[in-house]
């Protein structure tokens, strides 16, 4: 009985998390971003000297976040939620802000991990 099982726990990786996807933006990439960087799961804000990093992921029901430039809005395709630049929340069925990503800045560049 005890090889029947073999199968069964060799495929127990669907159960573990995959590893953390590192990104790193040189000073090169950062100094042609103006104001926001839409990356595949990142968003990145530019303010002034400051740096807003956050999931692109909604934190309502996981839809790839956009940017509006004309009300310099984020906003959910999905559901018409709304955040500030800064992740506030705005309006919308979110209900909360959006979920900031710890990142590094140093002289070379910025860079992050996405679990």
């Amino acid at each position: 009985m005890g090889f029947l099982s073999v199968p069964f726990f060799k495929n127990l990786s669907f159960l573990s998390k995959p590893a953390p996807k590192k990104i790193f933006l040189s000073k090169d990439e950062l100094s042609k971003i103006k104001e926001i960087h839409l990356g595949e799961d990142f968003i990145l804000v530019k303010k002034g000297q400051r740096y807003f990093v956050f999931s692109r992921r909604c934190p309502h029901l996981g839809c790839n976040l956009n940017y509006d430039p004309e009300k310099e809005w984020i906003v959910c395709p999905c559901h018409k939620s709304k955040f500030t630049l800064t992740g506030e929340y705005i309006e919308g069925p979110a209900k909360r802000d959006l979920k900031p990503l710890p990142f590094e800045l140093n002289e070379r560049g910025l860079s992050l991990e996405i679990s």
